[in-house]
C-alpha cells in the first residue's frame, strides 16, 4: 500500500471511529445531522407510514392542519395592514388548546395581535414558507400543495414538509435576541439523538446544552463575554430556550417542568416522551471502544 492509500485509509478510520465527545457518534454521522439532515444515512430518520395515533401527538403539526383547513373553510384570509393574522382566526387557534402559552395562559398578555404568541407568528412564518399558504394582494389562500397535504393519506408527508420547513428554513432565532445564528438549530437532530440515548430520565435542561457544546466548541464564538454571563452560559441559555422550549416541545419530543412561566436552564428538568421514540428511527452506537 503506498503513502497516499495509508493515508487515505487512516482518515477513514478516523471518521468512522465513535468519539465522547459526540456521545458514541463519528464524524461522518455528525456530518450527515448537519448536512443530510433525514437523508440517507444520517443516524436519526423520521419513521416511515406513521399511523394516526402518532401523528395526533404532534402539537405543530395538528395546529398546522387546523391553520389549513381555516383557510379553506373561509375561502382566504385578509390580513391586517401588517400583514397579521386577525384576531378572530388568533384566538380560534389558540383556543384548540393544542400549545399553550403561559403568559397568554396566565392573563400576563392578552392575545390581541399575532406578535402576541409565539406559537402562532411561528405557524404563519412556517407556513408561507412551507409553500402551503400564499399572500396575495393582503389576502391569505391556500396553495394547491396545501390541497394536496390536507387529504387523509398525506397526514405523514405534512409533518415531513412542516418539520423540515421549521428545522431548516424558519429561523430559530427570530424570537429572541441571542448574538447567535447558528446555536440549537445548527445539528439539530443531535439533540434528537441525545434525548433518545439520555431522555428516559428526567435530566436538567443544562445537561443537553453541555453536551451540545462538547460537540460544537466553535459555536461559543458567537458569544461575547459579558459581566453579567460568560460565552458558555449565554451559550446554555440559547440552546436551552431555543430546544426546548420554541421547538422541540412544539412537536411533542420533550417535557419541559419546574418551569411555569419560562425556561431556567438551571432548575428546569428535561426528558424525551413516547412519542420521540414513535417519530423518529435513532442509531444506536454499538458497544466498542469510544475515542
Amino acid at each position: 500500500m503506498n503513502l497516499a492509500a495509508q493515508f487515505n485509509d487512516y482518515i477513514r478510520q478516523q471518521n468512522s471511529a465513535p468519539r465522547t465527545d459526540f456521545c458514541g457518534l463519528n464524524p461522518d454521522q455528525i456530518y450527515r445531522l448537519i448536512y443530510s439532515s433525514l437523508g440517507p444515512g444520517s443516524p436519526v430518520r423520521l419513521c416511515e407510514n406513521l399511523p394516526d395515533a402518532v401523528l395526533d401527538q404532534v402539537p405543530l403539526l395538528l395546529l398546522t392542519e387546523a391553520f389549513l383547513r381555516i383557510i379553506r373553510r373561509d375561502k382566504s384570509i385578509k390580513l391586517t395592514a401588517a400583514g397579521a393574522l386577525p384576531r378572530k382566526y388568533l384566538l380560534e387557534l389558540y383556543g384548540l388548546g393544542l400549545l399553550p402559552e403561559p403568559n397568554l395562559d396566565s392573563g400576563l398578555i392578552k392575545l390581541s395581535r399575532e406578535q402576541d404568541s409565539l406559537v402562532l407568528s411561528a405557524l404563519h412564518i412556517n407556513t408561507i414558507l412551507a409553500g402551503l399558504a400564499k399572500k396575495v394582494h393582503g389576502q391569505l389562500t391556500l396553495t394547491k400543495k396545501a390541497e394536496q397535504l390536507l387529504t387523509p393519506t398525506q397526514r405523514p408527508a405534512l409533518l415531513e414538509v412542516v418539520l423540515v420547513t421549521f428545522t431548516e428554513k424558519f429561523n430559530w432565532p427570530y424570537f429572541d435576541l441571542y448574538p447567535s445564528e447558528s446555536t440549537g438549530q445548527m445539528a439539530w437532530l443531535y439533540s434528537v439523538y441525545l434525548l433518545a440515548k439520555f431522555g428516559h430520565e428526567v435530566r436538567p435542561a443544562s445537561f443537553y446544552a453541555d453536551k451540545y457544546q462538547l460537540a460544537f466548541p466553535l459555536v461559543r464564538a458567537d458569544f461575547p463575554d459579558q459581566p453579567y454571563a460568560s460565552p458558555e452560559q449565554q451559550l446554555r441559555r440559547c440552546y436551552c430556550v431555543r430546544t426546548f422550549g420554541r421547538s422541540l416541545n412544539w412537536f411533542g419530543l420533550v417535557t419541559v417542568g419546574n418551569s411555569p412561566h419560562y425556561l431556567d436552564t438551571d432548575s428546569s428538568q428535561v426528558a424525551a416522551t413516547g412519542l420521540l421514540a414513535q417519530l423518529f428511527d435513532v442509531w444506536q452506537a454499538p458497544e466498542t471502544p469510544i475515542l
